[in-house]
């Protein structure tokens, strides 16, 4: 009988980078965020070392205590719990937040631990090549052809939503993530794309305005609303590490101002940019250091 203790472990903020970023170089790792006095925790906990333990070690499970790793939590963005994240080749691939049914959790498993059908990575390849050549319309045709057969799949749903972001329908992206179930629109891939798209929506600031930003806020370094605005400006040139800067600093300020609107503006920039991104590995750290200080 096969001890599945052996593909279970806790891991801590210390040892997540070998348990965790490590390991899925050759493991899919799945890690589970909890906390002792979580209710739905306890119910998930369970269910996830069960299937784990049925994949005979080609799924590996490490288990964070929130409470006892809060630097690692605040850096993945855990701003509830239960939440589950899949690991491959060093970096976030899949997510959710809250308890999900048994049925549920297989098919998450199912889809990362279990090689996808030949057919549809043929043709999700052929529509990302389409995209890289800014044929967005066959691209569309094609994901919506395989979506058909494969509604809950995240990378053609992801791909459908980043057309319509590229082509600058944020109406029928709206719309189009409007229709997904919670459970998708609680994954990784999919709350990264929502953020890129709303971001993409601020309002266009002219020269005139920036310069004013700026000058109010070096007149005024608490002035949160303009660091708040032309962090959106500095997010939408490519300036990332800028725009986190600008808001790291009202934060260090008065984390509080706003019910926290900088900080919530930070994490939809993490979000966007990716939890792989280095500027946003960089600057959760920074973020970390004021929030746990």
């Amino acid at each position: 009988m096969t001890d599945i203790n052996q593909f279970i472990k806790d891991t801590t903020t210390a040892s997540f980078t070998e348990d965790v970023i490590e390991a899925s170089n050759h493991s899919l790792v799945i890690v589970d965020f909890w906390a002792p006095w979580c209710g739905p925790c306890k119910q998930l906990t369970p269910t996830l070392e069960k299937i784990v333990g049925e994949h005979n070690g080609n799924v590996l499970l490490c288990k964070v205590n929130v409470d006892e790793n809060q630097a690692i939590a605040a850096q993945m963005g855990i701003q509830s719990i239960p939440a589950v994240f899949a690991f491959k080749d060093q970096k976030p691939i899949d997510g959710f937040m809250g308890n999900i049914t048994e049925d549920e959790l297989r098919k998450f498993f199912d889809k990362h631990a279990n090689s996808q059908d030949t057919k549809v990575e043929g043709q999700l390849q052929e529509a990302i090549n389409l995209k890289q050549e800014k044929n967005f319309d066959q691209a569309l045709t094609i994901l919506e052809s395989i979506i058909e057969d494969n509604s809950d799949n995240v990378d053609v749903i992801s791909e459908i939503a980043d057309c319509y972001l590229q082509m600058g329908k944020f109406d029928f992206a709206n719309e189009f993530l409007a229709s997904l179930s919670p459970q998708i629109l609680n994954n990784e891939k999919i709350r990264q794309l929502k953020s890129a798209i709303e971001l993409s929506q601020s309002e266009p600031i002219d020269d005139a305005n920036i310069s004013n930003l700026q000058e109010k806020i070096e007149e005024n370094p608490s002035d949160h609303q303009s660091r708040i605005d032309l962090s959106l400006y500095y997010n939408s040139i490519g300036e990332k590490s800028l725009a986190a800067d600008l808001l790291i600093k009202s934060i260090h300020i008065d984390r509080e101002w706003n019910e926290k609107a900088a900080q919530t503006q930070l994490l939809k920039f993490f979000e966007a940019w990716g939890f792989v991104d280095p500027v946003t590995v960089e600057k959760r750290k920074d973020l970390s250091a004021i929030l746990f200080s």
